[in-house]
């Protein structure tokens, strides 16, 4: 170069070449994350960085004579563009990138573009001279590069390709044995101003675009941050209950797809359970669907603590549960955690304020004996629950194959007693209440029965359960109070006098929105008053969510309805809620009567009953007698009123005003 003992020059120079060096480089990276027409464009912008890089700093140097004007000039800024772009192309097109392979093309590009940019000139560099230099320094800096290097090995590899950059020219003339200036230093004026603005506006535009890309970069990452954020939120949102967090339906057979082939493979138990909540309807349709949905995350937090973290529980939907449970290791194993599920989810609670509960009804399935399939499993393990329901509520039941066709049987009968309520096959009897002392009817029992016209005459033990079930219940109830209305005024219409009816009432059904303005819709439409019907409901249903049955029957209370307490003493009724019940009377048991014959501790529990009715100031009702000696026991013990065979079977219509003719009454009501 013109002034080799100032050594500012050199080092000016280095840095230039170093800096488009790292820009050059840069590029290496986007073009691997680039795809389609993408990785061209940047490596030929790479190129073409280093390549004017190449030629500014040795036109600022004094090395080569030509501007980019000049035939010379654009072959060798040609050449050296060609080298660069097909040296970043191997260094990260290729499966395995080749920094030695790059770094020969790199440097035998340089050590040509200025011999090329030379030629013809008096001093002309040795290219044998030049080659080894611009190779190794080339082989160095892509090495150092890397595939994935930090910000020091990419400054390092930068520099060393800089300088070598630099050094090409020198060690060319070197070798040549000549040191002078190619060309004369006054006529280098104008090329070395242009090259110092080309050299200004390409480092101007790479830093720009470098720039602008990490930013789209930036942006890029951050939207497919919030895209994956987003997928993995549909995701759970599609495999997860919104209310309760829990897996969903979806979630469970997915799960046991993959957890039955590996139980078959590795010979463990699994075991699915399916949960019902018994009351839960009530809570609902009581203290509105906010109180329902905090309900709901209390339960899934007491069957989560039921169970271990490595089982699965799920809500498929409204108050339905499932646990999955791998390696219980016995039937005995599921029992006890059917019982600590019992224990826990029917704990009460305090939602909206009010302390509630609500029993669940479990249905257990093990695989493989109780199905082969997710869905067989499932399916089962509900039909196991219904079979928890017929027997109670409130407990847990194993599938047996049996199930099945009682299921079927059941869904028959739930189509056709709605078939059977469109074709009024609901009747009704009455069984007649008599006053123990004077012998005379006190009282009628509305008693429904099913005239089924292939089945024949199915008890309500029979068919309400089922109401209750399939959602009719609120249907038969109205149909009952509308026969049992209707016959009132029917009797009344006769001329006949008339005592009070009592009628059967389900928790479900006067907790329905429409169940008072119903009926007092019915009793208007047929003229009677409120005094003409009675209403008894059983102990267990009364004590179950006390407070919302307690606001219902005080309602009806209110508006002149009398309430007894049926069923007493099978129940678990304490003391202070009985006395806060609007009841006018209890029923015994018919189960305490019958016993009464043969076990003392029937007959104490009967007259303690009494003895209690008689201190709360109810009258009390005896079911279930059939011989005098009951009826003269029960007299003796200070029950009033009597109801069984002894008095009379449920009887028709026809036959019941045969009845009040025939029969005197005690309490009968205005015509």
């Amino acid at each position: 170069m013109a002034h080799p003992d100032n050594l500012w020059l050199p080092a000016l120079l280095s840095a230039l070449a170093t800096l488009h060096a790292y820009l050059a480089l840069d590029v290496l990276g986007r073009v691997t994350r680039a795809r389609g027409a993408v990785p061209v464009l940047w490596l030929g912008f790479g190129a073409a960085v280093l390549a004017v890089g190449v030629w500014a700093t040795w036109q600022l140097g004094g090395a080569i004579p030509a501007g980019l004007g000049d035939l010379r000039g654009a072959a060798a800024f040609g050449t050296a563009w060609l080298a660069a772009a097909a040296a970043l192309w191997l260094m990260e097109r290729l499966r395995t990138p080749s920094p030695v392979l790059a770094g020969i093309t790199l440097g035998s590009g340089l050590a040509l573009a200025n011999r090329l940019a030379l030629d013809g000139a008096a001093a002309g560099p040795d290219l044998a001279g030049m080659l080894p230099c611009a190779i190794a320094g080339a082989v160095l800096a892509l090495a150092l590069r890397g595939p994935a290097p930090s910000r020091a090995r990419a400054g390092l590899a930068a520099a060393v390709l800089g300088a070598t950059v630099a050094a090409v020219p020198w060690m060319g003339r070197a070798f040549a044995g000549g040191n002078a200036a190619v060309g004369r230093p006054d006529a280098a004026g104008a090329p070395a101003a242009a090259a110092v603005v080309i050299c200004a506006l390409v480092l101007l535009l790479a830093a720009v675009v470098l720039r602008a890309q990490r930013e789209l970069a930036r942006q890029a990452a951050q939207i497919r941050g919030e895209l994956e954020a987003a997928r993995q939120a549909l995701v759970h949102q599609a495999f997860h209950d919104v209310l309760t967090a829990l897996p969903n339906r979806a979630k469970v057979l997915a799960q046991l797809q993959e957890l039955l082939p590996q139980a078959r493979r590795e010979g463990f138990e699994v075991a699915v359970m399916f949960i019902d909540l018994d009351g839960f309807k009530s809570i609902n349709d009581t203290l509105g669907h906010e109180a329902g949905d905090a309900f709901l995350r209390c339960v899934a937090d007491a069957l989560r603590a039921s169970v271990r973290p490595r089982d699965t529980v799920a809500r498929f939907g409204g108050d339905e549960f499932v646990v999955v449970l791998e390696r219980y290791r016995s039937r005995g194993n599921l029992s006890l955690i059917c019982d600590k599920i019992l224990a826990q989810v029917s704990a009460p609670v305090v939602v909206a304020g009010q302390k509630v509960t609500a029993t669940p009804s479990i249905g257990v399935a093990m695989f493989p004996g109780d199905g082969e399939d997710p869905a067989e499993l499932l399916r089962h393990a509900d039909i196991a629950m219904y079979a928890a329901k017929q027997r109670g509520k409130a407990g847990f039941c194993f599938y047996e194959p049996r199930m099945i066709q009682q299921a079927s049987e059941r869904l028959a009968l739930s189509t056709e007693l709605r078939e059977g309520l469109a074709r009024a096959e609901i009747r009704v009897c009455y069984q007649p209440k008599v006053d123990l002392r004077t012998r005379e009817l006190v009282g009628l029992e509305a008693l429904a029965r099913w005239a089924h016209p292939t089945r024949g005459a199915l008890p309500p033990s029979v068919f309400i359960p089922l109401a209750e079930d399939c959602g009719l219940i609120a249907r038969l109830g109205e149909t009952v109070v509308r026969e049992v209305a209707g016959q009132i005024a029917q009797w009344r219409a006769q001329g006949l006098p008339l005592v009070p009816v009592a009628i059967n009432l389900s928790m479900q059904e006067v907790q329905g929105a429409q169940f008072v303005p119903a009926l007092l819709r019915t009793l208007a439409e047929a003229g009677l008053g409120h005094d003409a019907i009675e209403f008894e409901i059983t102990e267990t249903a009364a004590m179950t969510d006390v407070h919302t049955t307690l606001r219902h029957l005080r309602e009806l209370d209110t508006l002149g309805f009398r309430i007894a307490i049926d069923d007493f003493g099978t129940g678990f009724s304490s003391l202070s809620h009985l006395r806060q019940l609007p009841a006018r009377a209890i029923k015994i048991d018919q189960s305490f009567v019958h016993g009464a014959r043969h076990s003392h501790h029937d007959r104490e529990i009967a007259e303690a009953i009494i003895a209690l009715a008689r201190k709360l100031r109810l009258h009390t009702i005896a079911e279930g007698v059939e011989t005098e000696e009951d009826a003269r026991w029960l007299r003796q013990a200070g029950c009033s009123t009597g109801q069984g065979f002894l008095f009379g079977r449920p009887l028709e219509p026809r036959q019941v005003a045969r009845l009040l003719v025939e029969q005197p009454a005690v309490r009968t009501l205005d015509a």
